[in-house]
């Protein structure tokens, strides 16, 4: 894992009239890491995701992502769609499927996202749309076999598990060519085997194909597995950062946990 940072938040504050739901956030990720954020519910963590990819715009503080092209970029008052474009994908804590396409479609539209067809280049099929359109199948037919679903190509998106369909949407994050990919929950739905099977897919995300990967997720253990470092919020403030270890031993994280299940608790002890 390299050492320059590829997301950094310094003083994000965000507000929905007088309801604060980042308090003076600061935390950083590098390149190459695989990054957590947890925290009880309500304490802002889907706000923070909402805030790195462009669609909540904080009041105060800054967001600056270094993308593939080795320059720093603003988040704050970019559009979604020009985050994404930079390299930021992400996935949903409930699923955004199109859930009467096929998988390989859904995977195909991400694709194809980010590839600027135009309306006119689609309707025209011109030579290039069609070498984009066989570059977006060959991409998408490669993910599909990444993340185990090659052979579930043409079963309707709906139909598939609560695994499958967390698969299904890294893979169609995946065809957007990011740098950084934001997992908002992706075990949530998942039986015990299918965790086991995320957390090696997910890693390999990282080892594999060289994508930083940033997640929220309650399940304690699939985290203290898979994340090198972890930034811990409560009410909209960070009151913790570090290692697996160093989470599970303080005082702060293990007060702020009290109010959630006693399974949560028992498994930060």
């Amino acid at each position: 894992m390299t050492t320059d940072r590829i997301f950094t938040v310094e003083n994000v504050t965000l507000r929905f009239g007088g309801v604060v739901s980042l308090n003076d956030v600061n935390l950083f990720q590098n390149r190459g890491e695989i990054l957590a954020v947890i925290g009880p519910n309500g304490a802002g963590k889907t706000s923070l995701f909402n805030s790195l990819t462009g669609v909540y715009q904080p009041q105060e503080g800054e967001i600056t992502f270094m993308g593939r092209d080795a320059k720093p970029m603003s988040i704050i008052g970019r559009k979604a769609h020009r985050v994404s474009s930079a390299g930021v994908a992400r996935t949903f804590q409930a699923s955004r499927m199109f859930s009467a396409l096929t998988a390989f479609e859904n995977v195909k539209i991400g694709a194809e996202s980010h590839k600027g067809f135009g309306v006119v280049g689609a309707m025209l099929k011109g030579p290039r749309t069609r070498r984009n359109e066989k570059e977006s199948d060959a991409t998408t037919i490669r993910l599909m076999d990444f993340v185990g679903l090659r052979q579930k190509a043409n079963v309707i998106a709906a139909s598939l598990s609560y695994g499958d369909r967390r698969r299904l949407e890294i893979a169609r994050g995946l065809a957007t060519n990011p740098e950084v990919l934001l997992l908002d929950e992706p075990a949530a739905g998942t039986n015990p085997a299918e965790k086991l099977g995320l957390a090696t897919l997910i890693r390999r995300v990282r080892d594999e194909m060289g994508v930083s990967i940033l997640l929220i997720e309650h399940d304690m253990k699939l985290v203290m597995s898979l994340a090198e470092r972890l930034y811990v919020l409560n009410f909209g403030s960070v009151i913790a950062d570090g290692t697996p270890a160093e989470i599970r031993a303080n005082p702060a994280v293990i007060e702020a946990y009290l109010g959630s299940s006693a399974d949560e608790t028992e498994e930060l002890a």
